[in-house]
């Protein structure tokens, strides 16, 4: 089995904002969860949020990146491939764990790449509004529970948070690391303590992932929307 690097090209982050009164006010925690949490705290309020996720780039027999992230960060994904010495044009294979714009949108930043993504996604109606992104490259659809995108890079199907959601495993020299997506939730407790919010939409599909996650052995898993979990190589 080829081996890979693994590695957070561009980390999560959470903005948070609130008009009231006709003023807007930016709202941070200390960490992307604490921010999270901060999304709804001010009453009478309009909110908004903004949430980059953790874009990950895996090098081996080529760069291939994971999530490429919103369009307003696509400045900053080139440029962070720059800094690792690659171009785009460097860039052929993306893979998604869903088609979130928050996690797709960024990939125009890319051209005309080989975009593999499951296909419970295409047929979501957010799917449909990404048409001019999906039209700009190469759809491969996965199809089933699991399946191999190269020698080394895998993925399961954990769906929960989207019906197509996958979880992208890579081998490295250090152990599996897995892209996991945003059906771990925005906040680390829903995994550690296996259990999410009570009234949480399709909650048991969630913790099936969890379990599903976890049976991959990982070393460290990296969740959509804050800092990767270092677990060790078994």
């Amino acid at each position: 089995m080829s081996t890979w690097r693994a590695e957070v090209l561009i980390p999560a982050h959470r903005i948070v904002v609130a008009v009231r009164e006709g003023t807007v006010i930016e709202l941070q925690g200390g960490d992307g969860p604490s921010t999270f949490r901060a999304y709804r705290s001010l009453p009478e309020a309009v909110h908004g949020m903004i949430a980059w996720p953790n874009t990950v780039l895996a090098t081996g027999a080529e760069p291939v990146v994971i999530d490429p992230g919103y369009q307003t960060q696509g400045d900053m994904l080139v440029q962070a491939l720059a800094v690792r010495r690659l171009t785009p044009g460097d860039v052929r294979t993306v893979v998604l764990t869903h088609l979130h714009s928050d996690h797709i949108s960024a990939v125009a930043q890319l051209g005309e790449v080989d975009l593999y993504v499951h296909e419970r996604e295409l047929e979501t109606p957010y799917a449909t509004r990404q048409r001019g992104l999906l039209d700009r490259v190469t759809v491969h659809a996965l199809t089933g529970d699991a399946g191999e995108i190269r020698p080394g890079i895998t993925w399961i199907h954990t769906p929960g948070h989207s019906p197509g959601h996958i979880a992208v495993a890579v081998a490295t020299e250090a152990g599996t690391v897995v892209a996991a997506g945003d059906t771990m939730g925005p906040d680390p407790s829903w995994f550690a303590d296996r259990n999410p919010p009570a009234g949480l939409e399709f909650r048991d599909d969630h913790l099936a992932a969890y379990d599903k996650i976890t049976g991959l052995d990982p070393a460290v898993i990296i969740p959509g929307h804050y800092e990767p979990i270092h677990l060790g190589a078994s």
